[in-house]
């Protein structure tokens, strides 16, 4: 029999960032050690006066502990039950320029950059309603945007769920992340576009129609106009030719009413 041990642990040296650390500990069956035994001893085993340590380096942030069901199984069941579902969290940082650094993943301000909204959205969930089947989180990207002062993020969040399909918690997971960064706006000092959320597709992203530039635009009237133009010129002109081509049929009159259509004037005199 054996029992699965996460342990989410935080380790600080000189820089600020944390590490998740997932692990696995396996018991004599015969002990019929508990889960509640396990968690207890860890802790005990783990806190000093102010806080937890594991060792004299790494100071632990909290510690969760999970047994497949049920808490004690044949150690020919070496799998966890729980799947483990990835999900892909996409928003976009206002107040955080993209420059060549957040390009090159060796560089001060990437790995700082990352580090810092790792342990926001590690927090963020493990604080949640999703808490207990939150594994971790990890920026994978940044990216540029359409506006300067902006930056694309692209993470990949994992949970440990056995129930629901990968939709509903596509949909449990954005209303989460939505719920506790104020509608989308804010994940600690970083302010966020609220329109730029998406996990995994969801919620479907909606092209928006291109608008015309304010040159097109001036194009087109000065076509239409001419097109009006012309028109009046070519309707101007069939009118025109119409009336001279009458004007040859015309029949000569004199001032006493005779006409004479054929015959000159000075024969018949």
């Amino acid at each position: 029999m054996h029992v699965t041990l996460f342990v989410l642990g935080i380790y600080k040296p000189h820089k600020s960032g944390s590490v998740i650390v997932d692990c696995k500990c396996f018991f004599n069956p015969e002990k019929n050690i508990t889960r509640d035994i396990v968690e207890k001893t860890f802790k005990e085993e783990t806190q000093n006066a102010t806080s937890q340590w594991l060792g004299n380096r790494f100071q632990l942030k909290a510690v969760l502990v999970r047994t497949p069901e049920p808490d004690i199984e044949p150690v020919t069941h070496s799998t966890v039950p729980n799947s483990k579902k990835s999900f892909t969290l996409k928003f976009t940082i206002t107040n955080l320029a993209y420059t060549a650094s957040l390009r090159n993943p060796k560089t001060e301000l990437y790995r700082r950059t990352k580090s810092s909204i790792q342990s926001k959205l590690n927090h963020l969930f493990q604080n949640s309603t999703l808490g207990p089947h939150f594994l971790c989180c990890s920026v994978e990207d940044f990216r540029p945007t359409t506006k300067v002062n902006d930056t694309g993020v692209d993470s990949d969040c994992k949970f440990a769920l056995d129930y629901g399909s990968r939709d509903v918690i596509k949909g449990l997971v954005y209303n989460i992340f939505k719920n506790l960064t104020s509608q989308g706006s804010c994940l600690g000092e970083y302010t966020m576009d609220k329109d730029s959320l998406n996990v995994s597709g969801y919620p479907p992203e909606v092209t928006p129609a291109k608008e015309l530039s304010f040159w097109v635009i001036i194009l087109i009237c000065l076509s239409v106009l001419l097109g009006f133009i012309l028109f009046f010129l070519l309707c101007s002109l069939i009118a025109f030719c119409l009336k001279r081509k009458a004007g040859k049929y015309q029949i000569h009159q004199n001032i006493w009413g005779i006409y004479y259509p054929h015959l000159e004037t000075q024969k018949v005199n």
